[in-house]
């Protein structure tokens, strides 16, 4: 079905004004800075919501830091647009002690944005807090941010540290709750290894806050959660995700989900999802860069069904000594998060390249849209770019992924290499809004896309055997702009060799020419240089020969 699709848009194509349209309606434009400042602030971790008051508002909140080392956010920088994503202005939520950073937004059904943030002036021996400010219009003026939980600590007397904090709005309009914040935040124990999960909930429009509350299970002398994220299903309950396991990563975590029937007045046992391996903190980097990672957990709920929920993480597949570090798994509950099934492999790349930092959103249909950091395009395993795999069957098996960046995204030794813990991803019935750290300028800054990817039969694989024969899959997209992938498939060792020709049998590129293992292999063609027109791939081993037509539009 999917070869008679492809020919019918290869026919349909010939009209190349149709094309245009065509690929303008699939696909977003180019990617877009979204800070504005002039090159010195070092951004990352961007946390991005949509205005379902006011069409075209986006907002955009990150860490900023004039400083550079270290990776600490000495702000919370906010952007802002009103046409969509095409134009962006930009501000900061007043400074409350002397370091901010780890923001979230959201955005109630009137309008109203919320960003929740850390700021601190030192750790287990100085003042500390989890705050909450929010913007009544559009994210041009923020409000004095409310402290949600606040520690006074000196040298003489130690406390708790809190530390990564995510919010969430319900916006159900069938919720008894519908407009209520939650936000939840990891404190961590004065010993520096241990750290517990706390809730707290707005009743009034983020004005005033609830006492904090202790909801993670576990003992405090056992517990070492991170990574915690809030949401609000469409019958009013709060669900709420976690990991445990130390910060020093690349050992045995485990996935822990908890769930409240009240608005966050009270929460029951708390459910383990699975346990993983947890991805190693320096992924693959040599000692000059902090490309670093954690396997925080993504939540995301069907809008229209409490029942289905749904957890992703980059968790390491083969473990301490095997060749991936990372990848993308997503874990399903079609009860309300009672039970939980087993993971599905997300990125189907099929190599021992990373994937990290995923994050996920459910749309009204119920689609998944999840989107992550792939290095998948460097054989060295260090450049990436951001990723996006849609499921259409409740997350069982997804669409072929397809690339959000415009561009190889370069590692950059340390410190402007820092790329955070997190990216961020909202979606509305057609796009998904995707903002993400990017070191293509040479530092760090946050780069936007609007994407609005095709949909189809789901293709991907979720094991790793290798294939039972030779293969060359149709490149995707198709038509398409400036680059796509091609995927093939190796029963066996062989050397490999994949051509680009023109329509009078000029050779234009050479993609590979090398000895790969059985398995699996994907490889992104860029044409900026290439005119508009059609052209051909060819795949070419001892024993095997095939080729595909594609078209490149402008």
């Amino acid at each position: 079905m999917r070869q008679k699709q492809i020919k019918m848009l290869q026919i349909v194509c010939m009209n190349f004004a149709f094309c245009i349209l065509f690929a303008g309606l699939l696909w977003a434009g180019a990617d877009v800075r979204v800070n504005q400042d002039p090159g010195f602030l070092l951004q990352n971790e961007a946390s991005i919501t949509i205005n379902p008051f006011t069409p075209g508002n986006l907002v955009v909140a990150y860490n900023e830091d004039p400083s550079g080392p270290g990776g600490m956010g000495q702000g919370i920088g906010i952007s802002y647009t009103f046409d969509g994503g095409v134009m962006w202005g930009d501000t900061h939520v007043a400074e409350v002690w002397n370091i901010e950073g780890d923001p979230s937004v959201d955005a109630d059904l009137n309008g109203t944005i919320f960003a929740g943030f850390m700021s601190y002036n030192g750790f287990f021996t100085d003042t500390n807090g989890i705050y909450v400010a929010f913007s009544n219009d559009g994210g041009l003026t923020w409000s004095t941010p409310v402290a949600v939980d606040l520690h006074l600590n000196s040298p003489a007397n130690p406390g708790p540290f809190t530390d990564k904090c995510f919010l969430c709005v319900d916006n159900n309009p069938g919720s008894p709750n519908v407009g209520n914040v939650y936000i939840t935040w990891q404190r961590d124990n004065i010993n520096g290894v241990n750290s517990d999960v706390y809730f707290s909930a707005s009743y009034n429009g983020g004005v005033s806050f609830t006492a904090p509350q202790r909801i993670s299970d576990l003992a405090p002398t056992v517990s070492q959660c991170v990574g915690q994220v809030p949401k609000a299903a469409p019958n009013g309950d709060v669900y709420v995700v976690w990991g445990d396991f130390p910060l020093s990563g690349h050992t045995t975590g485990y996935l822990f989900f908890d769930r409240s029937t009240n608005g966050g007045a009270t929460w029951g046992t708390d459910v383990l999802i699975d346990s993983f391996f947890v991805v190693p903190r320096f992924p693959n980097a040599p000692s000059n860069n902090s490309f670093y990672v954690r396997s925080y957990p993504t939540l995301g709920v069907d809008p229209q069904n409490s029942n289905d929920v749904y957890v992703a993480v980059a968790a390491d597949p083969d473990g301490i000594g095997g060749p991936d570090d990372g990848d993308i798994f997503l874990w399903a509950s079609h009860n309300g998060g009672v039970t939980w099934g087993l993971p599905v492999l997300v990125n189907d790349d099929g190599l021992p390249c990373g994937q990290f930092q995923p994050w996920l959103d459910v749309r009204w249909d119920g689609a998944i849209d999840l989107v992550w950091l792939d290095r998948r395009v460097d054989f060295n395993d260090e450049d990436f770019e951001v990723m996006f795999a849609r499921s259409t069957d409740g997350g069982n098996i997804f669409l072929p992924n397809i690339p959000v960046s415009d561009t190889i995204i370069p590692l950059l030794p340390d410190p402007n290499g820092w790329m955070g813990e997190y990216i961020g991803i909202d979606v509305d019935s057609a796009t998904a809004y995707i903002a993400w750290t990017d070191t293509r300028l040479g530092d760090r800054d946050i780069f936007f896309d609007a994407f609005s990817p095709p949909t189809g039969t789901p293709m991907v694989r979720t094991d790793r055997q290798a294939p039972q024969v030779f293969s060359l899959s149709q490149n995707y997209p198709n038509p398409f702009r400036n680059s796509t992938i091609i995927q093939y498939a190796l029963p066996k060792k062989c050397h490999v060799k994949l051509e680009v020709y023109n329509t009078a049998g000029q050779r234009m590129t050479v993609l590979v020419d090398r000895e790969e293992r059985a398995g699996y292999g994907s490889v992104r063609l860029d044409t900026n240089l290439m005119s508009p027109g059609v052209y051909f791939y060819k795949l070419r081993t001892s024993d095997f020969v095939a080729s595909k037509k594609f078209i490149v539009i402008r």
